[in-house]
C-alpha cells in the first residue's frame, strides 16, 4: 500500500519551537547562577574553607610560569599563631621601585604562616584526590581576575566572581615535604555561570575565552573591562588570585547538551 506525506503545517513548526525552547529552558537550568555558586559569587575574605589566597603576584606572570609546563611553590609569608594575618601590609603590585624579578620567581606568596600553610596544602591535595576519584573530573582551580558586581544599582552588597580558571594539581615534594602546583593538560575556563547570570539579569554578554600562544590573562580582562564600562562600581581585579574547589559538573552536562544550530 502506498503512504503519502503531508506537508508540515504551521502546527508543526509551532509545536517544535516549543519543544526547543523547552529544551533550552530546561538545560539553561543546569548552569546554577544564584550567589549560592561560589562562581558567581565568593568571599574571598573567608579563608576558613578550602581555599588559599595568593596575595602580591600578577596574573600574567603566574599564568606564563605554569603554562611552561613549570612547577610553582607556595611561600609563606606570615607567622604561625598571629590572630589575623590578613592584616599583613604588601605593597600595591606592579608599583614604582617593585623588584620585577620576584614575580617570576616561581613562587606563591600566600599570608598563612609556615605550618599553617602545610596543614593547608595537604587537606586541600587529599579532598582533591578524592574528588577526583570519585567523580572521574579535576575541580581544583587557581581563579584569575576577579569581577566585583552589584545585582542591581540600590545594592550595597559587592559580590565577587572569578573571570579565569587554570586547571591545576598539587603536586608531592619529597625534597621539602611539601606541595607544589602545576598546571594540568586541560582546557583554562570561563566562568559560564556567571556569563549565564549577567546575560540574564544585565543583557551583558561576557566575551568569549579564546587562548593562542601568546595569550594572557590581562587580555582577557581587558575585553570584559570594555562590556561593564557602563555599570558604575563594578570593577575588575586582575591580579586577585585564589587556590580553591569550583564544581564544572553541570557546566560540562549543559555543553554536551548543546543543540548544534
Amino acid at each position: 500500500m502506498a503512504t503519502s506525506t503531508t506537508a508540515q503545517g504551521p502546527e508543526d513548526e509551532g509545536a517544535r519551537s516549543a519543544i526547543s525552547r523547552l529544551f533550552d529552558e530546561t538545560r539553561r537550568r543546569l548552569v546554577e547562577t544564584g550567589t549560592r555558586n561560589r562562581l558567581v559569587h565568593v568571599n574571598r575574605a573567608n579563608t576558613r574553607g578550602n581555599v588559599l589566597n595568593i596575595v602580591d603576584e600578577r596574573s600574567d606572570d603566574v599564568h606564563s610560569v605554569l603554562s611552561s609546563g613549570k612547577a610553582m611553590k607556595f611561600r609563606a609569608i606570615g607567622r604561625d599563631g598571629d590572630k589575623d594575618t590578613a592584616e599583613i601590609a604588601f605593597p600595591e603590585t606592579g608599583h614604582e621601585g617593585a623588584d620585577e624579578e620576584r614575580f617570576v620567581d616561581a613562587q606563591l606568596d600566600t599570608r598563612l604562616g609556615p605550618e599553617a600553610l602545610q596543614k593547608k596544602l595537604l587537606k586541600m591535595a587529599r579532598e582533591a584526590q578524592t574528588a577526583e576519584e570519585e567523580s572521574g573530573v579535576n575541580i581544583l582551580y587557581i581563579a584569575m581576575g576577579f569581577l566585583t558586581w552589584f545585582e542591581d544599582e540600590a545594592s550595597d552588597v559587592p559580590r565577587e566572581a572569578p573571570l579565569v580558571l587554570l586547571p591545576i594539581e598539587l603536586v608531592r615534594n619529597a625534597r621539602t615535604s611539601t606541595y607544589d602546583v602545576r598546571m594540568r593538560e586541560e582546557d583554562v575556563m570561563t566562568n559560564l555561570p556567571l556569563k549565564q547570570r549577567l546575560m540574564d539579569d544585565f543583557g551583558i554578554g561576557l566575551p568569549e575565552l579564546e587562548i593562542g600562544e601568546e595569550w594572557r590573562p590581562s587580555d582577557y580582562f581587558a575585553l570584559v573591562d570594555a562590556v561593564i564600562a557602563q555599570r558604575e562600581r563594578w570593577k575588575i581585579d586582575r591580579n586577585g588570585m585564589q587556590v580553591g574547589f569550583f564544581s564544572f559538573n553541570k557546566l560540562l552536562m549543559y555543553l554536551d547538551l548543546a543543540v548544534d544550530a
